[in-house]
């Protein structure tokens, strides 16, 4: 197997069929390395009527996760790209780094950690090829089923299901997602800095269907999806696709407002009574109550404003430093017998900051 960052040949094993790209980000995967590319191999093998690329977006690794993974792709017989982020941009970053560097018919998300089985790859595809654009992987069972972090991201995609804009958001959570050509164009062209990359998926319509699976534990390390992460990924959501925070802020200003007519009505009452000193308490709750309201609903309008701000600068959403593509090596004779076709030859990768051009 060679490695080099100019390759002309598109990623094929022997055989006919679409190519299907194998998106994957990862940081700091270097323990997983070696069961991603054999699971790559298995996809390949389990699913003979469809050829395959694996798209590795490093994001920003330091335990040298992509000379790893490009020292075991030489036993592989899935061909490669490898795309290195300049720092660590976030999951959904490079999940848009890797759908815009996938040169499949289709491109199938997975986790580097190697929680998705085998079969559901098959599924995704029978799915797909029945006339699907979109084909959500859901989690049937969860590999911790229990814990508050858990029950919060249960209750989160409830939530953005019902009140959100894109109702075909699933319900229970997407874990992985299959996307037709047509949806990564769509989805390519969009440049929200903040980013739901399953919410944009979503909200791109086309025919969705939706495919449940086990899922594995995780065979080594840790998870990177950190607390932080999650909660950036909910407000990010929110903003994005959802006005109910906004609306929110509204309603709660409309009842202050008739509870402050009620006051004031309550107070001329009281006016011609003897005073009691128990009013000042009541008084300096309320104006508490409504100081923190405001200050409350001023942080979400800043949100809104802020991710308005992010847009409006078009940073890139992140920076490439390098792709490289791995090319398998096949015997003589399947060299001699499989011809390239037009559709497998691409023009040199160029890196550009925020995106991969061919």
């Amino acid at each position: 197997m060679t490695d080099n960052s100019t390759s002309t040949r598109s990623a094929a094993v022997p055989g006919a069929g679409p190519l299907v790209s194998l998106v994957v980000p990862a940081y700091n995967e270097a323990e997983n390395v070696a069961g991603l590319v054999q699971l790559a191999s298995a996809i390949a093998v389990a699913n003979p009527g469809h050829r395959f690329e694996l798209v590795v977006v490093d994001d920003g690794s330091v335990d040298g996760t992509p000379e790893f993974l490009r020292t075991a792709l030489e036993v592989g017989p899935v061909n490669a790209r490898i795309v290195s982020l300049s720092r660590n941009f976030g999951s959904h970053a490079a999940i848009t780094a890797g759908f815009r560097a996938a040169r499949g018919a289709c491109a199938i998300t997975l986790s580097a950690d190697l929680q998705e089985p085998l079969e559901v790859i098959g599924r995704l595809l029978t799915t797909w090829e029945a006339g699907n654009d979109v084909v959500w992987g859901v989690r049937a069972t969860r590999s911790v089923p229990t814990g508050l972090a858990n029950a919060l991201s249960r209750g989160f995609s409830r939530w953005f299901h019902r009140w959100s804009t894109i109702p075909t958001y699933p319900a229970e959570g997407p874990s992985i997602v299959l996307v037709s050509r047509a949806v990564l164009d769509v989805v390519n062209a969009m440049q929200e800095a903040n980013r739901n990359i399953f919410g944009l998926v979503a909200w791109s319509g086309f025919n969705q269907a939706t495919v449940a699976f086990e899922q594995l534990p995780r065979p080594a390390g840790r998870s990177k999806w950190t607390n932080a992460k999650k909660i950036k990924l909910v407000v990010d959501s929110c903003v994005e696709f959802s006005q109910t925070p906004a609306r929110v802020a509204g309603y709660l200003g409309a009842a202050l407002c008739l509870i402050a007519t009620l006051l004031a009505v309550v107070g001329v009452v009281l006016a011609a009574t003897p005073a009691t000193g128990a009013g000042f308490w009541f008084v300096g709750a309320l104006a508490l109550l409504v100081g923190g309201l405001n200050l409350g609903f001023l942080s979400v309008m800043g949100e809104y404003v802020w991710r308005a701000g992010d847009d409006a600068r078009r940073r890139p959403l992140y920076v490439t430093r390098s792709v490289h593509d791995v090319v398998a090596r096949r015997p003589r004779e399947d060299r001699e017998a499989v011809a390239p076709s037009e559709d497998d030859v691409v023009a040199p990768a160029r890196v550009v900051a925020g995106a991969v051009h061919t």
